[in-house]
């Protein structure tokens, strides 16, 4: 008995290969699995780019009440209060403009002005410059300064006057259309007759933005006056209420008697 066997391929001629069905089904199952998804995607944010919500999710006007108070998105608290917390202990944020800016935290000092007569508080550390009858302060670590001096002024002439002189000034030095007059009024020094109280704000030919609180105080013939300047927009309410503590301070005192040679 003989045994059929199968014929032996011709040398050099290699045997067919085999198909892999099962490759070939893992890769359409996978294309079909990522078709199914983008077309799930697409129609689950169709809304945000288009008027077309097949799904009737409302996913648009969702974004829009989220966008428009996030608090309203769920566990938004609660993450919120987790946010406070860093390794188990309260995470404290930081001083902010709020409690960074404080007039009270502004140490100050009795400064006696004897060649005009007056005294006033001025702030601690802060470099001082004589001048005639006139006096500036610097703030060290800004472009802040507060100056302050004396003028013989005529009979009758207004504190509000005198600030309309300075205001004519000011718009001469700025460049156009960049002066502002943010408020100006009658204002009550203990040592004055008549005062007036100016804030503005201008841009210079520098182009260099500032602001300035002008406040000229008429008492008999003089007229003393206090020009307080800054280029940060953020502390005009800050000196603001350090220029009234110094004004509430005012008070006169006696120029000092020339001495007689013996």
């Amino acid at each position: 008995m003989s045994i059929d066997t199968p014929p032996i391929p011709p040398p050099g001629e290699p045997e067919p290969k085999k198909k892999n069905n099962l490759l070939w089904g893992c890769l359409i199952a996978l294309v079909l699995a990522i078709v199914v998804v983008c077309c799930g995607v697409t129609l689950i944010f169709m809304p945000l780019f288009s008027e077309y919500d097949p799904l009737g999710t409302g996913l648009r006007d969702q974004l829009d009440e989220y966008l428009d108070d996030p608090s309203t998105i769920p566990g938004f608290e609660d993450l919120m209060d987790e946010g406070t917390e860093l390794n188990g202990e309260e995470y404290d944020p930081g001083p902010t403009s709020e409690n960074l800016y404080e007039t009270q935290d502004i140490p100050l000092a009795w400064f006696n002005f004897l060649d005009i007569g007056t005294s006033f508080y001025y702030p601690v550390g802060w470099d001082i410059e004589m001048e005639g009858y006139g006096v500036t302060f610097y703030d060290p670590e800004s472009y802040t300064y507060i100056y302050m001096g004396e003028d013989t002024t005529d009979p009758g002439t207004t504190a509000e006057e005198i600030a309309l002189d300075i205001l004519e000034s000011i718009q001469e030095e700025a460049q156009e259309g960049t002066y502002k007059l943010i408020s100006s009024d009658t204002y009550f020094v203990p040592i004055a007759d008549d005062a007036h109280l100016t804030l503005f704000e201008w841009v210079d030919e520098d182009g260099y933005y500032n602001w300035a609180y002008d406040l000229e105080i008429v008492t008999g013939d003089s007229n003393i006056y206090m020009f307080l300047s800054g280029e940060d927009l953020e502390e005009i309410l800050l000196y603001g209420d350090l220029l009234d503590i110094i004004a509430s301070s005012f008070e006169s005192v006696p120029e000092p008697e020339p001495s007689i040679d013996a």
